[in-house]
C-alpha cells in the first residue's frame, strides 16, 4: 500500500479540522490516511502527536459556535488542581450557552446551560466558563477537601517581598454570588460547605488540607499570608500557616525542597524565627502519605502545646 503523502507544514503535528484541510489545499481523500486518526466529527489528529488542551479546546469551541470550556475542562485552563483522575480523564468539556444544541460528539462532554455574558471569559483565545462559575461546576464532582482547595485556587491573592506574586482570578463574594444565583445547580449543599471553609492565601492544595485537617482535630485556626519579623521589622519567614499568639509555624515542604539549595534555605528559615522564640514545624510529603493530613496534625498540636495552647475538650 502506498505511503500517504506528507502534510503541509501548517497541519503537522497538532488536530485540525476538515475546513483547515481543504484550505491548506489537501484532498478530502487524505483524511482517511491510516497516519490520522479521527479525534471527533471533522477532527482528525497525527497518531503520537500529544496535543496541548488549549489548541484543543480552542479547535473543539470554534467548529461548535456557542459553546465554551467548563467544568474540569476549563479548569485546567485557568491552571486549577484538580484529583489526578479527573485531570487526567479524557474528554474535553463543552457547554452550549446560546440555546441551541448541546454538543454531541466523540471526545466530548457536552451540556447545555444558559449563562450570563458575566460568566464566560477566555484564555488565550479559548472560550471558557469564568472562574467562579468554573467553581460551582466542579462542585457536583469533587470530593469536599478538593473543592475548598479549588476556592483557595481561585481566590487566592499573594504579594510578598520575595518568591512570585498571585492575583486572585475571582473573589470569594464571587463564589458566593455563584452559589446564591444558582439554587437549583447539583453539588450545591458541598458549594455552600466549602465557602465557609474557603480562605484567601492558601498557595498549594496540601496546605489547603492541612488546615482542614487542623480544622477537624479541633486545633486553633492559623493565619495565612502571616509574616514574621524581627525587633526591626525585617522579614524573617512567610509560612505556610502561622499561629502567631504561640509563636509556632508550619510550612509544608513539596518536592521542590528536596534540593540541596532550598533545603539550606529552609535551614537558614527555621533557625532566624527560632533564634526570636519561634518554633517551626515542617510537614513533607512522605509523612502525609505515611498517615493522611488528619495523621500529622499531632505534631501541630504537640508544637503548640509545648507553647502553652490548651485544648477546651
Amino acid at each position: 500500500m502506498r505511503s500517504p503523502g506528507p502534510l503541509p507544514e501548517t497541519l503537522r503535528g497538532r488536530s485540525f479540522t476538515l475546513s483547515e484541510q481543504r484550505a491548506a489545499g489537501v484532498s478530502d481523500n487524505r483524511a482517511w490516511n491510516k497516519d490520522l486518526r479521527v479525534a471527533s466529527r471533522g477532527v482528525r489528529v497525527p497518531w503520537g502527536a500529544a496535543q496541548e488542551l488549549a489548541h484543543t479546546g480552542r479547535l473543539l469551541t470554534g467548529i461548535s459556535p456557542g459553546t465554551v470550556c467548563c467544568g474540569p475542562t476549563a479548569a485546567i485552563l485557568w491552571r486549577c488542581p484538580l484529583p489526578f483522575d479527573l485531570e487526567r480523564q479524557p474528554l474535553v468539556h463543552l457547554l452550549r450557552w446560546d440555546g441551541g444544541n448541546r454538543p454531541v460528539r466523540k471526545g466530548v462532554a457536552g451540556r447545555r446551560v444558559a449563562l450570563r455574558a458575566a460568566d464566560r471569559q477566555t484564555i488565550d483565545g479559548v472560550p471558557v466558563t469564568s472562574p467562579a462559575r468554573t467553581w460551582l461546576d466542579l462542585a457536583a464532582l469533587l470530593p469536599h477537601d478538593d473543592l475548598v482547595a479549588a476556592a483557595d485556587h481561585f481566590i487566592c491573592s499573594q504579594s510578598r517581598s520575595f518568591g512570585h506574586n498571585r492575583a486572585a482570578l475571582c473573589s470569594l463574594e464571587d463564589l458566593r454570588s455563584q452559589v446564591e444565583g444558582n439554587p437549583g445547580i447539583r453539588g450545591r449543599r458541598n458549594a455552600l460547605l466549602a465557602l465557609e471553609l474557603a480562605r484567601v492565601g492558601a498557595d498549594s492544595v496540601p496546605e489547603t488540607k492541612l488546615r482542614l485537617a487542623i480544622g477537624r482535630r479541633g486545633l486553633p485556626e492559623p493565619v495565612l499570608r502571616f509574616v514574621v519579623q524581627d525587633s526591626t521589622g525585617w522579614e524573617l519567614a512567610w509560612p505556610d500557616l502561622a499561629f502567631p499568639r504561640y509563636k509556632v509555624a508550619i510550612n509544608y515542604d513539596g518536592g521542590h525542597h528536596l534540593t540541596a539549595e532550598q533545603k539550606e534555605s529552609d535551614i537558614r528559615r527555621d533557625e532566624s524565627i527560632a533564634a526570636i522564640g519561634w518554633t517551626s514545624v515542617t510537614i513533607t510529603a512522605r509523612h502525609v502519605k505515611a498517615c493522611g493530613f488528619d495523621g500529622v496534625v499531632h505534631r501541630v498540636r504537640g508544637a503548640l502545646a509545648c507553647a502553652g495552647w490548651v485544648s477546651e475538650a
